[in-house]
């Protein structure tokens, strides 16, 4: 950041260098009027300018309208060419605002960002950068003020967005971010709005699959996803069990019951895998601790685990009891035969399949009305793609051809994978990115736990801080990674024996948590690893003349939405009659 002493360096400098400029350029302009009349030139020097500024006729007696003119014209050239140095180097070098100048984060910029995306995806290593289409470039961020030129983040960045209700989340980031997406995309919401604005766009890219398991669009069951399936490892039989447990685990509560809750359910699953049954199955299993039909199949493949979920069954009839009351809990989004249906095998329909979505161009929404238990289908299915997308870029050298992106809205409520925070770490190198939205800090402590959502904070390597966060811990945190600039302060004393001037630097906030708190809508900060915090203008898609097409087909979604839901009305109500 410039000091007032760096500012005064400047100003003297660009006084020089204009100065020089205009001499040279007059006299240049001059001489071509005089060479065009046959006159004779003067040499140019210090001396020939200083003349010309005293007496122009004596300098050029022989031309002095041609070199008159001659001089305007060049010198008018020179000034517009000046002017326009000066205001490109101000708008990439300075900003009033104190904050990032364009120059700090030009890696973000159109053209560093097409080169980077020509490195990250194969259908574009052939393609020059700049012939790359905007929505090729990488994930939108918004226009850098004050320069409004357009930031783009990487498909190897992970992005973390925090605003509250009503501040853009879903038009200035989820719908755009998603619409945009160049290959795979999984969505998750509480709302319809995502769904019905980005759907007609992502059909023609490729095959819609959505799990609507709570009515969010009133979207009728056409798929059908294995749950079992994710079983299909000790380890990932763990994830799965965990992903329900999580609903029922507490900080205050006991950890013992919780843990007596996740062995079991994963060896229910693993017994469910080994024998080719289906969540049914352990839905019985669990219902009845005097069932032996897991235990049975598991020592037959598995007996270490076999033993261990026996020891959970075999102890006390009141431990034995609490822990599968646990279990039952932890599971029982499964209990309503809306939500069992969505993971029961069905021959009329096609089986949703992680490994195969994750190197398509396929869109899989994931909607749910609230957390609790029947956000562990959510979170389970989600963390299954995760997986499996994870896989597939190790067996392609690292990470995927093509990047699929995640827009995890609402994450904290709807998609609580416990351990998204460690999955960030990597989830960029394997050509997987992450948009995870949240309304608050403290909403994402909630949900993950202090040390949890610290290290969220920690590996988004691009956070975008919205307005109406009323959090004074959080604001003021962010306050201080705005950090502080120079200002100069001048001051005069009076006395006997007269007076004195004295000047003196002190460095203040350049943005007050205040301030924060009350960003301009439309507005945000954006925190990008190795650069200063910078500002930027969010851009809702219906302000963009390349998603205009999104209205009509948003509206028209919409009214089948409602036409849909009032017919499950009316269907509830005959019932009800019946």
């Amino acid at each position: 950041m410039m000091t007032e002493n760096d500012r005064l360096w400047l100003g003297g400098g660009v006084l020089v260098v204009g100065a020089a400029a205009l001499s040279a350029s007059t006299w240049t302009g001059a001489a071509l009027g005089a060479a065009v009349t046959e006159a004779d030139v003067p040499p140019l020097s210090p001396y020939t300018v200083f003349e010309m500024t005293r007496d122009w006729t004596a300098v050029w007696p022989q031309s002095p309208t041609a070199s008159a003119v001659g001089a305007v014209l060049l010198d008018l050239v020179v000034v517009a060419a000046l002017t326009w140095g000066l205001w490109a180097c101000l708008r990439r070098f300075h900003n009033a605002s104190h904050l990032a100048t364009l120059h700090q984060v030009r890696d973000l910029t159109p053209q560093r960002a097409a080169r980077t995306a020509t490195r990250l995806r194969a259908s574009l290593r052939d393609v020059k950068p700049r012939k790359l289409a905007p929505r090729d470039r990488g994930v939108l961020l918004g226009d850098h003020l004050p320069s409004d030129v357009e930031l783009r983040g990487s498909d190897e960045d992970t992005y973390l967005a925090l605003m509250a209700p009503r501040a853009g989340k879903s038009s200035a980031i989820a719908i755009p971010v998603a619409v945009e997406a160049p290959a795979a995309l999984l969505v998750t919401s509480n709302k319809p709005d995502v769904y019905a604005a980005t759907l007609a766009s992502r059909q023609k890219a490729g095959t819609v699959w959505a799990f609507d398991t709570q009515g969010v669009a009133q979207i009728s069951r056409s798929c059908w996803w294995d749950i079992i399936a994710e079983a299909e490892t000790l380890d990932r039989a763990e994830r799965l069990a965990t992903h329900f447990v999580n609903q029922v685990k507490s900080d205050a509560a006991d950890p013992f019951w919780a843990q007596g809750a996740s062995d079991l359910l994963v060896g229910m699953f693993r017994a469910a895998w080994w024998d080719g049954a289906t969540v049914r199955d352990v839905l019985t299993w669990v219902a009845d601790p005097k069932e032996r039909a897991p235990l049975r199949i598991l020592y037959q493949h598995e007996e270490v685990l076999a033993e261990q979920v026996e020891s959970s069954v075999n102890i006390a009839e009141e431990t034995q009891s609490g822990i599968y009351q646990n279990a039952r809990t932890a599971i029982s989004a499964l209990r309503d035969e809306n939500v069992l249906a969505w993971m029961m095998p069905d021959r009329y329909r096609p089986r949703f399949r992680p490994e195969e979505f994750a190197l398509g161009r396929d869109t899989l929404y994931l909607l749910s009305k609230k957390g609790g238990a029947s956000s562990a289908v959510v979170a389970a299915l989600a963390d299954a793609v995760f997986t499996a997308a994870s896989e597939a870029g190790e067996r392609h050298s690292g990470r995927l051809p093509e990047p699929m992106r995640a827009v995890l809205d609402e994450a904290a409520n709807i998609c609580n994978i416990a351990d998204l925070p460690d999955l960030y770490s990597h989830l960029g190198s394997r050509g997987i990115t992450p948009y995870t939205i949240l309304q608050s800090y403290s909403q994402g402590v909630r949900a993950w736990g202090e040390a949890g959502m610290s290290s969220l904070w920690g590996a988004a390597t691009k956070k975008v801080i919205g307005v109406g966060l009323d959090d004074a811990r959080f604001v003021n945190d962010i306050a201080t990674l705005v950090g502080n600039h120079e200002i100069t302060r001048g001051s005069y004393s009076k006395s006997r024996d007269g007076g004195s001037t004295s000047v003196s630097e002190h460095r203040e906030q350049i943005l007050e948590p205040a301030q924060i708190r009350a960003l301009k809508r439309g507005t945000a900060l954006l925190l990008s690893t190795g650069m200063p915090v910078a500002q930027i203008a969010l851009r809702p898609w219906y302000l963009e003349d390349t998603l205009g097409h999104l209205a009509p087909a948003m509206r028209a979604e919409e009214a089948a939405i409602a036409e849909r839901a009032n017919m499950a009305w009316e269907k509830r109500k005959a019932g009800r009659r019946g």
